[in-house]
């Protein structure tokens, strides 16, 4: 409902002449894997990685999925990547962290925290919030074993 009124509202503005162009689209699933072949995706990764002692949580029975063009040019993505890196106080735990919070799920290696999100072909990716790259495979100073995915 309060979405519905947003959107009014939004288009009441620009019937009126009003500036929309600070209004910024949030990101949409364009779908949902169900928890059976999310599971098995993230099953494939640790394995493909060598890495067998992961946790998975995977908190709903269907699991969004985006459009990775999408994720690329994300304001939520742009947002989070600008926040000033502090040590201890704002490091790679909150930025993961903080784009779990608007849409990613979580992962946290042996050194490091970052995100993941399965795509529209239900490929699995990486997601660095701190530098806006996403990859299909950790890089070296991302860690090599991963303590635990926990999905949106």
């Amino acid at each position: 409902m309060l979405k519905l009124i947003g959107q009014l509202l939004y288009v009441v503005g620009r019937a009126l002449g009003g500036d929309t162009s600070s209004v910024k689209e949030v990101i949409k699933p364009c779908g949902t894997i169900d928890i059976n072949t999310a599971s098995s995706i993230l099953l494939d990764k640790l394995e493909e990685m060598g890495d067998d002692k992961a946790e998975i949580y995977l908190p709903d029975s269907d699991i969004k999925i985006y459009n990775k063009s999408e994720v690329a040019k994300a304001h939520e993505l742009k947002e989070v990547s600008s926040i000033k890196y502090v040590a201890e106080t704002m490091d790679c735990d909150d930025f993961a962290a903080e784009l779990y919070g608007k849409f990613a799920g979580l992962v946290w290696t042996n050194i490091h925290a970052l995100n993941w999100f399965y795509d529209e072909a239900a490929t699995f990716w990486f997601i660095e919030p701190q530098t806006k790259v996403l990859s299909k495979v950790l890089e070296n100073w991302q860690g090599e074993e991963i303590r635990f995915f926990l999905a949106r």
